[in-house]
């Protein structure tokens, strides 16, 4: 509750620009976090920007320091953050990119 006040007094003084989104908690992966992230992020933009990211937990660690620097993000209580990280790592982890090892135009001789 902490969390929504918090994040209800920031938009009220004008600290971040809310979007309006059709998005529903429900429209991110279940898991410890979801409603926390959900109702943090969705504060000022959709999850579709959550969805595209694949990052280690450092990078969404950090990201969320962006956010409070430059976006004026109320920032969370340190448990809210580790939870809404905990989530994030977990649901959208780094994704494998270009070629792999298993590659067979990669192996020729």
């Amino acid at each position: 509750m902490l969390l929504v006040a918090m994040l209800a007094l920031g938009l009220a003084a004008g600290t971040a620009q809310a979007q309006e989104h059709n998005d529903r908690p429900e429209d991110l992966p279940a898991g410890q976090g979801r409603d926390e992230t959900f109702f943090t992020c969705t504060a000022c933009h959709g999850i579709a920007i959550i969805v595209r990211q694949g990052l280690p937990r450092e990078r969404w660690d950090a990201t969320i320091d962006d956010m409070i620097r430059q976006q004026n993000m109320p920032p969370p209580d340190d448990a809210d953050r580790r939870l809404i990280v905990d989530y994030l790592a977990a649901a959208f982890p780094p994704r494998a990119r270009g070629r792999q090892p298993n590659n067979p135009f990669l192996n020729r001789p």
